[in-house]
């Protein structure tokens, strides 16, 4: 065991992590270099800032801390941790600087929490409209034949649309029409498609269908479908519903939600909402014995393909959509820094709007860093359309530095705190420039003036760097063993 504190601890903290920083600032930009590393026998690339931070930090307290940052911070942002790392590390050098003036950390905490205001300002002074949406697709480093699909998918989505990624045979964009979401076929053998469908919700167990063995004939007789979804489906009410199924005499199926508890309600409220049935649930005072005709939604067509629902040509209400929709969207404000539960809710938007898309990138080789890319890109399109964007390779953020020199600091944490932000608004287009000169001369150079970033996620992303490199250097004292 060994004790440091001071300046000795500071440097102990620098040399745990720069083998990290430096990797992660050597795969800033298309001519940034990847970590290579071996797992389980296979050779495999690191590429995000969080994911070379991973294979690369080690036990040490400072690295454990600055993995958790970007791994925060990719489940939250989904993208922008390469830059983060960059960002803190710069930040962290300045205040290493004006740690020679004994500054606290909590007049260090209060000078860039004066710095705000300014920060914003000069923020929106220099973000405009997402007007290049090819630019914010080059930025995430993606190939030209993916960027059309992504460009493609992101359009078909539209703002309040969501894209999935997914890996298939071959690389193709698929609207899905109508309402989508995941469920478990509780029956066995596979579901055939079916047209003209009625469709039961129950926020229920269903055990006994005695009482619908007559709506069930009718079905039967009139050649229409029936699917019923519940939260859960077993006992005589499966066995009927089977039985009849495979005898074909009545076309039908039997699914649960994907999700449990809550989340399963959600679906189902969303479910009766889109296709206009009235929900079976005790606690609304209905049941499945006391089942009317009006209370079954309607929809033109069913398929259940890998997991996944789709109704198309749902008969909900436009109101009662309109009104879960509002229901998502105040879920995902509420929930913009809790990353699963934000897009748990921007999923259900998407399907209540009709605006799901699937993206599908061709099984491969490279596939999975692909889709990785994609999925970085379609978070920097959803960001830039709601925020704006600010000018890429590290011009806007140097812009911002720039309008900021102005800014006059009367003591030395002031000027402390300005000197951070300053070098790391800087710190990605340094890395950019200095990567780009490092590659042979074929390589493509600098970005190209179309480059976009999208500004919230940049002005996210750097009160994240700078709140690291506080930690960081804030600490007092630590004990280190051997």
């Amino acid at each position: 065991m060994r004790t440091l504190a001071g300046q000795p601890l500071q440097e102990d903290i620098v040399e745990a992590i720069a083998p990290a920083l430096r990797a992660i600032a050597a795969s800033i930009g298309p001519e940034g270099r990847h970590v290579i590393y071996c797992n389980g026998g296979r050779v495999q690339a690191a590429r995000t800032g969080s994911e070379i931070a991973r294979r690369i930090c080690s036990d040490h307290f400072a690295g454990r801390l600055l993995k958790e940052a970007l791994v925060d911070a990719e489940r939250q942002f989904g993208d922008g941790t390469a830059r983060l790392a960059v960002m803190a590390g710069a930040a962290l050098a300045e205040g290493r600087r004006a740690g020679e003036a004994v500054i606290e950390t909590d007049r260090l905490v209060e000078a860039l929490a004066l710095l705000r205001p300014k920060l914003d300002a000069a923020f929106a002074e220099e973000t405009r409209g997402c007007d290049t949406r090819a630019g914010l697709v080059a930025a995430a480093g993606v190939d030209a034949t993916l960027a059309g699909l992504i460009l493609e998918a992101d359009a078909a989505a539209g703002p309040g649309g969501l894209v999935e990624v997914s890996e298939a045979l071959e690389s193709a964009v698929t609207a899905v029409d109508g309402f989508s979401f995941e469920a478990r076929h509780v029956g066995a053998g596979a579901l055939a498609a079916m047209d003209d469908v009625h469709v039961i919700v129950a926020n229920e167990m269903l055990t006994d269908f005695r009482t619908l063995v007559p709506v069930i004939e009718g079905f039967a007789d009139r050649g229409k479908a029936l699917l019923v979804v519940a939260r859960g489906i077993e006992g005589a009410a499966l066995q009927l519903l089977e039985r009849n199924r495979k005898a074909g005499v009545v076309k039908t199926a039997a699914l649960v939600p994907g999700d449990a508890g809550p989340r399963a309600v959600e679906i189902l409220e969303d479910l009766a909402a889109a296709s206009g049935a009235t929900m079976i649930c005790a606690q609304a005072g209905t049941s499945i014995e006391g089942l009317k005709p009006a209370m079954l939604g309607r929809a033109a067509k069913f398929r259940f393909e890998r997991g996944r629902v789709h109704l198309a040509g749902a008969e909900g209400a436009p109101e009662r959509i309109a009104m879960r929709i509002a229901l998502a969207e105040a879920e995902i404000r509420a929930k913009r820094y809790l990353p699963l539960d934000r897009e748990h809710a921007e999923r259900r938007r998407a399907r209540l709007a009709g605006r799901w898309v699937e993206l599908a990138v061709a099984r491969g080789f490279e596939s999975a860093v692909q889709m990785e890319s994609a999925r970085r890109a379609l978070v920097a399109l959803r960001a830039a359309r709601t925020e704006g964007v600010i000018a890429g390779g590290g011009r806007g953020l140097e812009n911002i530095a720039d309008r900021l020199r102005s800014v006059a600091a009367h003591d030395a944490a002031g000027r402390a705190a300005a000197a951070m932000v300053d070098a790391a608004l800087r710190a990605p287009g340094l890395c950019l420039r200095r990567n780009a000169s490092e590659t042979p001369s074929q390589a493509r150079g600098a970005m190209p003036a179309s480059v976009a970033d999208p500004a919230r996620l940049s002005r996210d992303v750097l009160d994240v760097a700078l709140s690291l490199a506080v930690r960081l250097a804030g600490i007092g004292g630590a004990v280190l063993r051997h």
